[in-house]
């Protein structure tokens, strides 16, 4: 399964990249544009967003947007310990380059409160809520230690395929959104 699932990662990666730059800039507008017509996210108080890197999905013009909004937001950083936690998040300042150079918090202190949302990324998904991370494995096992709320991927809509090799302990998404439509799982 494992070596399935690499595969995968490898493929999907590449089709990402591929994406070419003016195709992924307005794709993501579309994407937060979509994003935040969601009532669940108007409705959210506490949010947990990754911050993008490489070719992800963009989140800093979500999160400003979460911001401006009055949100309580919180963003992810890998522990010496391997494991990811949620820190709250205020500025752009209070962030550094942490794990394979992905900007995260400069101190550690987690939020163990529930979110009313969680939005997360991946290298590929099915309309059935299927999720293929990095390999990681941080976000599955955040999921199961606490309680995310609603679990939304950020996606473009290339990234959308109709199997994915899952295993029982991959945790599902509730919606996706893509430049194209939201997946409601």
């Amino acid at each position: 399964m494992q070596t399935d699932k690499n595969r995968w990662r490898k493929d999907l990666k590449r089709l990402r990249q591929e994406i070419p730059g003016s195709l992924r800039k307005q794709n993501n507008l579309d994407i937060r544009r979509n994003l935040l017509s969601l009532q669940g996210l108007g409705d959210a108080k506490s949010i947990f967003c990754f911050v993008s890197y490489g070719a992800e999905v963009d989140t800093h013009g979500i999160i400003d947007e979460l911001l401006r909004q009055g949100k309580q937001l919180a963003v992810p950083k890998i522990t010496e310990s391997r494991l990811m936690n949620a820190i709250q998040f205020q500025d752009w300042g209070d962030l550094e380059a942490g794990e394979l150079g992905i900007l995260s918090p400069r101190w550690a202190t987690a939020i163990i409160d529930k979110f009313d949302v969680t939005i997360t990324p991946g290298l590929g998904f099915t309309e059935r809520g299927d999720r293929l991370g990095f390999g990681r494995g941080y976000y599955d096992a955040w999921f199961r230690k606490n309680d995310p709320g609603l679990k939304i991927a950020l996606s473009y809509e290339a990234q959308i395929n109709a199997n994915l090799p899952v295993e029982a302990h991959d945790v599902k998404v509730d919606i996706i959104v893509t430049e194209e439509r939201i997946i409601r799982v």
